[in-house]
């Protein structure tokens, strides 16, 4: 399975890169949505990706992404991740955050033609972008695992109530294991389970298919109006992801079913009450001055 691996990294920076966008999906076996706005498309072979988003697989479902710094990211079933970037004022960055599923990163060396590499980020963890070949698995009962396929990996571990990440070095066939408040564990070499688990597909070394889509515009076809519990996860997420999304998706707002789930969690994402109430935010009238009596007059005589 090294091999496998191996050969798809060394191959990965012959991939040419997506004339706009983040990448695009060039491997579809089943289904898959993209949230984009505030609507959801159908995935297809060959949609560029943009910045902003979300790919969910469903539950029988593969898909390869081949990213725009070159690397490739291939989703198992019931997987959802978002592609996102920045422009912050020390560099530009690129990240696939993932919230729950299977997710196969492989990395190659940074081109500066190809713009900034794609950090890995879930909840307990930031993964900066490297050389390397990992393989993520996210869920909710179990926290998050991964093992390092190729290269080296340095994890910046969230701690709860503190700001200061902490480093976890791994190195190639190092298996990780955390599920937060605890700190994370590493032990050499990948765990049966987590193997006997992992997509079939993850362990075969797939064509690279990008240039074939080069000078293609696929379009895809608009997916039904997603509700509030289709995006719960994502808008009760941590605030770096709540923050965007509030303002993507506020015109979400004016939909009766959607507003009254926002209502009723608001506690989980207490930034949209200024658009759920915006009277509250409105300036408040200046108090009624009092009328002064002229000098001289008692309070309430007649003028003369």
């Amino acid at each position: 399975m090294r091999a496998l691996f191996l050969a798809a990294a060394i191959a990965a920076p012959c991939i040419a890169v997506a004339a706009e966008g983040l990448g695009a999906i060039t491997i579809l076996e089943g289904q898959a949505l993209i949230y984009r706005g505030s609507g959801r498309l159908h995935a297809v072979e060959g949609l560029r990706l943009a910045v902003g988003d979300i790919v969910e697989t469903a539950p029988a479902t593969f898909a390869q992404l081949e990213l725009a710094d070159r690397s490739v990211a291939q989703l198992g079933p019931a997987t959802r991740v978002m592609l996102n970037a920045a422009a912050p004022r020390q560099k530009p960055e690129r990240w696939l955050y993932v919230m729950d599923g299977w997710v196969k990163l492989s990395s190659v060396k940074s081109d500066p033609a190809a713009g900034p590499g794609f950090d890995l980020r879930a909840a307990p963890f930031e993964i900066p972008a490297n050389p390397a070949v990992v393989v993520l698995r996210s869920t909710a009962a179990a926290g998050v695992s991964l093992f390092v396929e190729v290269g080296d990996v340095r994890i910046a571990e969230r701690q709860p109530g503190s700001s200061a990440p902490v480093a976890v070095s791994l190195r190639a066939g190092d298996f990780y294991q955390r599920k937060p408040p605890a700190r994370g564990a590493v032990a050499p070499g990948v765990a049966p389970a987590f193997l006997g688990d992992m997509p079939r597909a993850f362990r075969d070394s797939l064509p690279l298919r990008l240039d074939r889509f080069r000078d293609r515009q696929v379009q895809a076809k608009d997916a039904p109006v997603f509700g509030y519990a289709d995006v719960a996860s994502w808008l009760q997420a941590e605030p770096a992801l709540r923050r965007p999304l509030m303002q993507r998706w506020r015109s979400k707002a004016r939909e009766p079913a959607f507003r009254a789930s926002l209502v009723a969690n608001l506690a989980a994402h207490p930034e949209w009450d200024p658009i759920l109430f915006p009277e509250k935010y409105k300036p408040k009238d200046p108090p009624t001055p009092r009328p002064v009596n002229p000098v001289g007059r008692a309070p309430g005589a007649a003028a003369p």
